[in-house]
């Protein structure tokens, strides 16, 4: 397989960046809204079928929400896997590196500005940044291997 490019192109990183914050804003958004409603109707004691369906629903949507984010890194993940070789898979691993510290640290500002914790704010972060660094793995074994 050739190399298409030595560099990751720009706009290739950014139409991937963008759909990444935005599916992960939605889950911050739908986590921190189930969150606090179910604090708040369980400060009122009881819960009707109404509320429990609500509590349901949030979740089901926050799920969907983190799985997106899983599929659109995966999706990206095999594209410049098959695409593109040495260079631009390194320009892909340290952009994912440097929009997973980001995303770490927002969660953080998030865990101390809300009542959300922040295992839940980084939990759609966890799988990527697992089959991040089995990429990098990867990556360096093939460069050893590949000589």
């Amino acid at each position: 397989m050739k190399t298409k490019s030595e560099k990751l192109p720009t706009l290739f990183l950014l139409i991937y960046a963008v759909p990444m914050l935005v599916s992960y804003s939605i889950y911050l958004f739908l986590e921190n809204t189930r969150l606090s409603h179910s604090q708040q109707w369980l400060s009122e004691g009881i819960l009707t079928q109404d509320d429990v369906n609500s509590i349901s629903q949030t979740g089901r949507w926050t799920t969907i929400s983190e799985s997106a984010f899983l599929i659109l890194f995966v999706i990206a993940f095999i594209f410049v896997m098959y695409q593109f070789q040495k260079k631009p898979l390194k320009h892909f691993l340290i952009f994912n590196a440097a929009l997973f510290i980001g995303i770490a640290v927002i969660s953080y500002v998030v865990s101390l500005a809300s009542s959300m914790p922040i295992g839940n704010s980084v939990q759609p972060v966890i799988i990527p940044a697992f089959l991040l660094v089995a990429l990098c793995i990867y990556t360096l074994w093939k460069t050893r291997n590949g000589k």
